[in-house]
């Protein structure tokens, strides 16, 4: 079996193909973006740039499609459920240094 190319009854060979949606997908997809953003710990503005950039292109596409209002308001609902929380992250179970936990942050450059 050659290395650099895979033979044709490969059946991982990767292939890319695009579905088709329709308003309601599209909109799904944007709610997911939107909230998987907020749970990184993303600010409104910061998740709102991302969709503006046509670098990430399934989110620009969303907020071609659907427009401004729709995917802000998106991104308001998923600041306000997933921005209240802050995840902790612990080395285990241990009794004596629960109560010194740290809230994990994230570092942007």
């Amino acid at each position: 079996m050659p290395y650099d190319e895979p033979e044709f009854d490969d059946p991982h060979e990767l292939l890319g193909v695009e579905l088709p949606g329709d308003e309601t997908v599209t909109y799904d997809m944007a709610a997911a973006f939107a909230e998987e953003f907020a749970q990184l710990g993303y600010t409104r503005p910061q998740i709102l740039a991302l969709f503006r950039k046509a670098e990430y292109a399934g989110a620009h596409q969303a907020w071609t499609l659907l427009g401004e209002d729709t995917i802000a308001r998106l991104v308001d609902e998923s600041v306000n459920v997933w921005g209240r929380f802050t995840c902790v992250v612990t080395d285990g179970a241990d009794e004596a240094g629960a109560e010194h936990a740290q809230p994990l942050r994230f570092f942007r450059r």
